[in-house]
């Protein structure tokens, strides 16, 4: 009697998982957020990415006297792989026009007394502007011109004392990230908050579909249809994630310095967190466009409390902790600091017990959302 029972609950299972594969296949809308959306932006985030750092930013550099040392360092500066000197305006209005139409996105104020000064031996100025407005370009002006100004004082003490010696030497070495490029920085949390977020939209259509048609499952059990839903996610998803992992993280060489069984140990939960979210949040809508509409537009709010585009501290400390239930945060930070900076488990202890503990919440929210 027993062991037919078991059989049962095994074939209802089964059932369940089944019916919950054929109407994620069957459901064209479904298909193209769950699965194909997760290829499609990838790929062109990470094609839009594929520079990994701006080069040749155009700037515009005014002023001097045109004498050797002033054309000197303008042909340090447009040597620089950074910045390229675009223009060379007559006066500081026009170049300041040029940077308010965004033809430059930044300009070098020479003095005018620049090869008198240095010929005197005193100290002259060199003015920065930068558009602030974009980071990546404000970052490749400043740095580019101050390499420049570096090189131009190194050479100017070296032939006035025959030696250029300074007291101390500065030497830079970029962790994890070499080349500062963005694409490394950005991509890997980018790919799991697609994840989030193609759940979130899928599941909610599906739930808002069975609802609209009124469909019953094949069990009465709620913790059945619950597991039912949550295995055929969690298969879609690691193939899905899998292939991402290893040849797309291939393809555009993302660093991998964690093993595979530290992949498993954030994945794993992080999926499982999610589905589970999913199903709960798909009890609210009535009609399956209603989750496209309402999910859209969190993953601006998910991608900024998760701490990648935005530092923790630069935002309220409640928000930051709101910000965990939500689970691509700690699943992301995890990941960056296992994947990029090759950090072990117990250094992320914290937050694979926050991503358990959303397991167990979220999987009682989805047994009461299937449950109605």
């Amino acid at each position: 009697m027993r062991s037919k029972n078991k059989f049962l609950i095994l074939n209802s299972q089964f059932l369940i998982i089944r019916d919950e594969w054929r109407r994620v296949w069957h459901d064209e809308g479904v298909v193209l957020i769950v699965v194909f959306a997760l290829f499609i932006y990838s790929i062109l985030y990470s094609l839009g990415y594929g520079g990994e750092v701006l080069n040749e930013v155009p700037v515009a550099v005014v002023g001097g006297n045109n004498g050797s040392i002033s054309r000197t360092l303008a042909n340090k500066l447009n040597a620089s792989p950074k910045i390229c000197v675009a223009h060379e305006p007559s006066d500081i209005s026009e170049a300041e026009q040029l940077l308010a139409e965004r033809k430059v996105w930044g300009v070098i104020a020479l003095s005018p007394d620049l090869d008198s000064d240095i010929l005197a031996e005193r100290q002259s100025r060199v003015a920065i502007l930068g558009d602030a407005s974009y980071f990546l370009a404000y970052r490749e002006v400043a740095e580019g011109a101050v390499s420049a100004i570096q090189a131009m004082n190194a050479e100017i003490i070296e032939q006035r004392n025959g030696v250029y010696n300074p007291p101390i030497i500065f030497e830079q070495r970029n962790l994890f990230n070499p080349s500062l490029g963005y694409g490394i920085f950005v991509m890997p949390a980018i790919i799991l908050l697609i994840v989030q977020q193609t759940a979130l939209i899928g599941v909610g259509m599906l739930s808002a579909t069975r609802r609209e048609r009124n469909e019953k499952y094949c069990s009465d059990s709620p913790v059945a249809i619950t597991i039912g839903r949550t295995l055929t996610y969690l298969v879609i998803y690691a193939l899905t994630l899998g292939f991402m992992l290893t040849v797309h993280y291939s393809l555009f060489d993302y660093p991998m310095r964690g093993a595979w069984w530290q992949c498993v140990a954030i994945i794993a939960p992080y999926l499982l967190a999610v589905t589970l979210l999913a199903q709960a949040v798909g009890a609210l809508f009535r009609r399956r466009e209603s989750s496209v509409v309402w999910l859209l537009w969190l993953s601006i709010p998910f991608l900024l409390v998760s701490g990648v585009s935005l530092p923790p501290q630069a935002f309220p400390q409640w928000l930051y902790f709101v910000g965990k239930a939500v689970p691509s945060s700690s699943a992301v930070d995890a990941w960056i600091r296992v994947q990029t900076m090759g950090a072990s488990l117990s250094d992320i202890a914290p937050e694979l017990t926050v991503l358990w503990v959303l397991v167990v919440i979220y999987g009682v929210g989805a047994i009461v959302a299937n449950r109605r």
